[in-house]
C-alpha cells in the first residue's frame, strides 16, 4: 500500500482565466443569437414574399377567367403563359438569392467567431 508524503510534488498546472473563458462563451452565444436573428428575418421575408406572390397569382388567374374567350385560339394565350413562366422563374431566383444572402451572412458570422475563438484560446493557453 502506498501513501502520499507531504513532500509529494504537485504538478504545475497552467493558470486558468475563468473570466476570459466566460467572455469567450458569451461572444459565442451573441454570435448564435445574431445568426438566429438573420435566419428569422429571412424566414419572415420569404413568408411575406410568398404571400404576395400567391395573391398575385390568384389575381392573375381571376383576371384570366373573367377575360377568357372560348373563341380565342390557344396560341393566343401563349404570350400570357410565357410571361407567367418568366415571372415564376424570376420570383424563384429572387427567393433563392435572399436565401443565399442570409446563408452567406450567417457563415460569415461563424467564420469571424471561429477565428476570434482561435485567437482567444491561444491567449488562454499562454
Amino acid at each position: 500500500m502506498t501513501t502520499k508524503t507531504a513532500n509529494s510534488p504537485v504538478p504545475n498546472l497552467p493558470k486558468f482565466d475563468l473570466d476570459a473563458l466566460l467572455a469567450l462563451q458569451k461572444a459565442n452565444l451573441e454570435t448564435f443569437f445574431a445568426a438566429q436573428k438573420i435566419m428569422f428575418d429571412f424566414t419572415q421575408t420569404v413568408a411575406k414574399r410568398q404571400t404576395d406572390l400567391l395573391k398575385e397569382v390568384f389575381a392573375k388567374a381571376e383576371g384570366l377567367m373573367k377575360g377568357f374567350d372560348v373563341k380565342k385560339q390557344p396560341q393566343n394565350y401563349v404570350e400570357e403563359a410565357k410571361a407567367a413562366i418568366e415571372k415564376a422563374v424570376a420570383d424563384s431566383k429572387e427567393l433563392m438569392d435572399l436565401g443565399l444572402k442570409a446563408q452567406s451572412e450567417v457563415v460569415d458570422l461563424f467564420v469571424k467567431r471561429a477565428t476570434a475563438n482561435f485567437d482567444e484560446v491561444k491567449k488562454l493557453a499562454a
